[in-house]
């Protein structure tokens, strides 16, 4: 990490860098007479499914359908986490995009890729599945996972995936059901692969047991994890993060669709669930496409898109079909034109392109076609209105807007001067110290047009789109398990604990100290007012947007009398103190650890621009900065008014006047 401390005024303006990734080209032709946003259609949607099963198939023995992928590299090889179920794991991940092509069209070949595209996954099924045979997986582990994929291919493909089996490969695989069935599991959204394939027990498995009773109360459980707008949290994971598109919004609408029991049982509230959360969505994508990064998993990518995509195949959707489509083909052509794709044809771990700083130490290659499910859309009949309407605007199309979603505990904002779309966490009520990073759930703000600084699995804390303290100005924490105090579309307060370094100043949990915040939500930036009531002077600090800076590139930077503006590529990032104490503005570089090349979701090395106050802070002393991250234009200058009243402030920004008390 390289820290520049800025003391002079310079101007310093760059000229404009493309920091561009390559994409597999499309033959399809755009049409933007019926999708006038993306251009898109449905042989778009077939095309790239096509070259991500002709890419992944030539990595592929077609005769065991074990898939020999080329491994992580670097210091993340040394984390991974290779289990004995991760060979299969990645084998059933790619089997999906198999399963929907093969369903969507009859056909049982792509171009790019000679031989059947089924054989290879019965392959390994029957072989994984049979005690005779040499391929033979045993008895699964603990908490394993497999199997879902093959019972969605009997439900959707039965054809394809289940007839062509000799009775005695049929039960060899429903009895792989049932030991999966009554296997142990971890308490969050692996339930569901557990609970997935109950009704093909009890449709083929000639009376055996498929544990349904004990799985009616599994799904009572994940339904009880809902905490309303459409939000679940994850189990004993209990953070809000895209799992609950990926896991419990696909699962949800996949058994309402499969299992009639459960459908009938639980139906309307998934349906009611799935409302809800449409409600909301669309503020979660910008204009370019891309939906705000935020959470674990990011390598998934477009696997969000089954949330929506499966309420439309159910018949569960609220959106209109010309709004859904804008959304989902916009995400799919975001991630396919930046490169999601590699030259060696595969879907490799990160988020744009390869990028390994990204990934938990779960993630394994071949995890991130996962995002296969996102291409479940292709299960609607080309004929259906989804495919024919006319694509409709979606809040970033037009004037944007400001949502709260007080479920998740954050508000989502789409800018009408540029089209981005952000999400702010006001509460985040867990995390792990693994894979459950802090710059991935606890910045104050993140955006879909900007992304964030990372430093790869086990590395060092950062304070980019963080507040921070410090008891001697050296030793630096910044905001973790915030806890919300209210949520409006534009203006959203929280707390979190203090960390005391000293174990005799360590208080129960009820007594200690905290650090208030507020953001106030403009069309373009925020202003972030905090302070903390400790009852010694802190020192405080708070970092702006973290961006990428394009490999060759350099940092560039534009200090003002109150503020600092820094520039790489096609990004900028700034913050400007508006009320605070003496304090010094830094930007800071982050150069990857040894055995890492990325410190930036979008690739490259990521910088950020910090305030850092000179001297403790007394308590109850607010600190006001406004920040903002921007693409392809420099961020304009703002005026921000701030009054004291004997309680607190009142802030005038955008024209808006926020009042803050400051005690209560």
């Amino acid at each position: 990490m390289r820290k520049f401390f800025i003391s002079i005024s310079i101007i310093c303006f760059g000229l404009f860098s493309t920091h561009m990734l390559s994409a597999a080209s499309l033959n399809a032709k755009e049409d933007r007479q019926t999708s006038p946003y993306t251009g898109y259609t449905r042989a778009h949607w077939l095309e790239i499914n096509e070259q991500l099963i002709a890419g992944a198939l030539n990595y592929v023995n077609p005769e065991t359908g074990i898939f020999s992928l080329p491994e992580s590299t670097g210091a993340y090889r040394e984390l991974e986490d290779f289990r004995n179920e991760n060979r299969a794991r990645i084998m059933e991940r790619i089997m999906v995009g198999v399963i929907i092509y093969t369903t969507a069209t009859g056909k049982d070949e792509v171009p790019g890729y000679k031989g059947s595209i089924t054989k290879p996954f019965i392959n390994a099924i029957t072989r994984g599945t049979d005690p005779k045979s040499e391929g033979y997986w045993g008895d699964p582990d603990p908490n394993d996972q497999i199997g879902v994929s093959f019972a969605l291919g009997i439900y959707a493909c039965p054809e394809r995936f289940w007839n062509p089996l000799t009775n005695e490969q049929k039960k060899n695989l429903i009895k792989f059901f049932q030991k999966q069935s009554f296997n142990t599991t971890y308490h969050n959204n692996h339930y569901f692969f557990h609970l997935f394939a109950t009704s093909l027990i009890e449709k083929y498995g000639n009376g055996i047991d498929s544990n349904r009773a004990h799985h009616t109360q599994m799904m009572e459980r994940l339904l009880g994890w809902y905490r309303g707008d459409g939000w679940f949290i994850d189990g004993n994971n209990r953070g809000f993060d895209y799992y609950n598109f990926w896991g419990f919004q696909l699962f949800n609408q996949m058994v309402y669709q499969y299992d009639p029991v459960w459908k009938e049982q639980f139906g309307k509230r998934i349906q009611d669930i799935s409302s809800r959360l449409l409600e909301t969505v669309p503020y979660q994508y910008a204009r370019n496409g891309g939906h705000i990064p935020w959470g674990r998993s990011l390598t998934y990518r477009f696997a969000s898109n089954a949330a929506i995509g499966w309420a439309m195949i159910n018949g569960n959707s609220t959106l209109s079909p010309g709004i859904a489509r804008r959304i989902l083909s916009g995400d799919l052509k975001y991630f396919w034109e930046n490169g999601c794709m590699g030259e060696n044809g595969l879907l490799n771990i990160g988020y744009l392109g390869k990028n390994q700083s990204l990934a938990e130490n779960y993630i394994v290659p071949g995890d991130p076609y996962f995002a296969m499910h996102g291409l479940c859309c292709l299960l609607l009949p080309e004929n259906h209105p989804f495919w024919k309407v006319k694509e409709e605007p979606m809040p970033a199309d037009i004037a944007g807007g400001k949502v709260a979603v007080e479920g998740a505990q954050f508000s989502l904002n789409v800018s009408p001067v540029d089209g981005d779309a952000r999400l702010y966490p006001a509460g985040q009520p867990f995390d792990r110290t693994i894979w459950q990073s802090p710059v991935k759930y606890n910045q104050h703000a993140y955006s879909a047009t900007i992304g964030f600084c990372l430093t790869g699995e086990g590395g060092e804390d950062i304070g980019a789109g963080r507040t921070g303290y410090s008891y001697d100005g050296k030793q630096w924490m910044y905001r973790l398990r915030s806890r919300t105090l209210f949520i409006k579309p534009d203006h959203i307060a929280s707390v979190y604990h203090l960390q005391s370094i000293e174990k005799e100043d360590r208080t129960p949990e009820f007594q200690k100290d905290e650090l208030i915040t507020h953001t106030l939500i403009g069309n373009d930036g925020e202003v972030h007012v905090f302070w903390h009531n400790y009852p010694d002077p802190l020192y405080l600090s708070v970092g702006g947007y973290g961006i990428s800076i394009p490999n060759g590139d350099t940092l560039q930077e534009t200090p003002s009398e109150q503020g600092l503006c820094i520039h790489g590529g096609d990004y900028y990032s700034t913050i400007q103190t508006v009320c605070a104490p003496e304090g010094n503005l830094y930007s800071t570089l982050l150069t990857p650890r040894k055995g890492w090349k990325h410190t930036h979701l979008f690739g490259g090395l990521g910088a950020y621009c910090s305030w850092q106050s000179k001297a403790g802070v007394p308590p109850h002393t607010p600190v006001v900065v406004y920040v903002n991250g921007t693409k392809d234009r420099v961020p304009a200058n703002v005026k921000i008014n701030v009054a004291r009243i004997y309680d607190g402030l009142v802030i005038t920004f955008e024209g808006k006047q926020f009042q803050i008390k400051i005690i209560d």
